[in-house]
C-alpha cells in the first residue's frame, strides 16, 4: 500500500535555494522504498506566462531514463525465450547495416561500439497524438560506421533506437505497446509516449536559455523542428512548445513524478516480480567498465549506470533534452529510490545539482 507524504519540510528551503542558484523554473521530486512508502515536494512553475505551480499532477518529460524501461521490455522478453542476451542483434534484425557483430547485452550495455548522431537525438514532432515507427527512427543512425565492440561502455542513443526495433520484432507488436501492456500496466504506472490534449494542458513547459548551443544544434540540424517548436521568452529563458520524440525507445516517456516510481520499487524489491530476481541482479551488475554517466561512472549495467559516492554504490540514469532534465536512482544498500523531474534543458551542472539532491535525501533519510 502507498502512502504519499510530502518531503519533511525542513528540507524545503534548501532544495528552493539549490534551484533557484541554477536557475530552474520548476521541480518535481520524489522518494521511495522497495515496500512503496513514498514522500513527494513540489517547487517553483510548471508554467512562468501565466504562472502555474509544480504539484502532483505536472508531466514532465523523462527523456533517457526511458532506457530503463526499454531494458526491462528487454529483460522480460529474455524471460520468455524471445531473445537471449549474448546472441548477436542481426540474428533478429539481419537488415541492420553493421560494420561489426554486436550483440544484445553490448546493445544494453552501451558497449557495442556504435556512434551516435545529433540528427537522431534531436528528432520530434509535434504533441498531437501522432507516433514514430521505431522503425523510421532507426533510419537516423549511422549504424554502417564505429568501433569494435567489448572496449568499454560509450553512451549512444543509437543502441536504444535499435533495442526500441528489437522490442517491436521479437514480441511482434509495435515498442511502445508492448511496453504500456506489459511494463507499464502491471506496474500501475501512468506515463504515456505521445502526450494528449488534457496532458499537455497539466504538463510542465520546457525551458531552454536564449542563447544556447543546444538552440543552434536545432536550428541548424533540425531546422524543421526549431520552426515550430521555441514560442516566448521569458527573462533569460525561451518557452518550448509541446512536443513528443521520435525515437520513443530512447527518451520518449512523459509522467507525473509519482508515475515513475513503481519502476524503482519493482527493481528494490529483491524477489521476482514483473521481473525475476535474477534479471533484476543482471541489470544491477557491472557488464561494462568504462564511464557512462556523468556521476555515475563505474560501470554499465543493463540499463543502469553504476555510481559510487562517499563508498556508497548508486545505480541512475540521467535523462534531458530541450526543456527538461530528470534524474532516475536507486540506493539499493539503503532502500532508497529517487526521481528528480526538471523543467529547464538538461546540463553537466544540472545533473551534477540532482546528484547533490540525491545525496541529501538520502543523508537525510527520506
Amino acid at each position: 500500500m502507498n502512502h504519499p507524504f510530502e518531503l519533511d519540510s525542513r528540507l524545503r528551503p534548501e532544495l528552493e535555494r539549490l534551484l533557484a542558484a541554477a536557475g530552474v523554473p520548476g521541480a518535481a521530486i520524489a522518494v521511495t522504498t522497495s515496500q512503496g512508502r513514498r514522500r513527494f515536494v513540489h517547487l517553483g512553475f510548471a508554467s512562468l506566462e501565466p504562472r502555474r505551480p509544480v504539484t502532483g499532477g505536472t508531466w514532465f518529460h523523462l527523456f533517457s531514463g526511458t532506457k530503463l524501461y526499454t531494458a526491462t521490455a528487454v529483460m522480460l522478453l529474455v524471460q520468455r525465450s524471445a531473445i537471449e542476451l549474448d546472441a548477436s542483434a542481426a540474428e533478429y534484425l539481419p537488415e541492420l547495416p553493421l560494420r561489426h557483430p554486436v550483440t544484445v547485452r553490448q546493445l544494453l550495455a552501451h558497449n557495442s561500439g556504435l556512434p551516435d548522431t545529433l540528427r537522431g537525438f534531436l528528432a520530434i514532432h509535434r504533441a498531437d497524438g501522432s507516433s514514430t515507427s521505431t522503425t523510421d527512427a532507426l533510419r537516423r543512425y549511422r549504424l554502417q560506421s564505429g568501433r569494435p565492440p567489448g572496449q568499454g561502455a560509450r553512451y549512444a542513443n543509437a543502441n536504444y533506437a535499435i533495442l526500441g526495433e528489437l522490442v517491436s520484432r521479437r514480441a511482434q507488436i509495435p515498442y511502445a505497446s508492448f511496453v504500456h501492456d506489459e511494463v507499464l500496466a502491471p506496474l500501475r504506472a501512468d506515463l504515456r509516449f505521445e502526450q494528449t490534449a488534457a496532458i499537455v494542458a497539466s504538463a510542465a513547459t520546457g525551458y531552454e536559455r536564449r542563447w544556447s548551443p543546444l538552440r543552434l544544434a536545432l536550428r541548424f540540424i533540425v531546422p524543421e523542428a526549431s520552426a515550430w517548436v521555441f514560442a516566448a521568452p521569458h527573462g533569460p529563458f525561451i518557452a518550448l512548445r509541446p512536443y513528443d520524440l521520435d525515437t520513443a525507445a530512447a527518451g520518449g516517456l512523459v509522467g507525473c513524478a509519482e508515475g515513475f516510481l513503481p519502476l524503482l520499487e519493482e527493481m528494490l524489491r529483491g524477489s521476482d516480480g514483473l521481473l525475476s530476481a535474477d534479471s533484476k541482479r543482471a541489470m544491477l551488475s557491472v557488464q561494462a567498465g568504462g564511464a557512462a554517466g556523468i556521476v555515475s561512472r563505474a560501470g554499465m549495467g543493463l540499463g543502469w549506470k553504476r555510481g559510487v559516492t562517499a563508498g556508497r554504490e548508486f545505480w541512475n540514469h540521467e535523462g534531458g533534452g530541450a526543456g527538461f532534465c530528470s534524474e532516475t536512482r536507486l540506493y539499493p544498500d539503503a532502500d532508497l529510490g529517487i526521481v528528480i523531474l526538471l523543467n529547464r534543458s538538461q546540463s553537466s551542472a544540472l545533473s551534477r545539482l540532482c546528484h547533490r539532491i540525491c545525496e541529501r535525501l538520502r543523508q537525510h533519510g527520506s
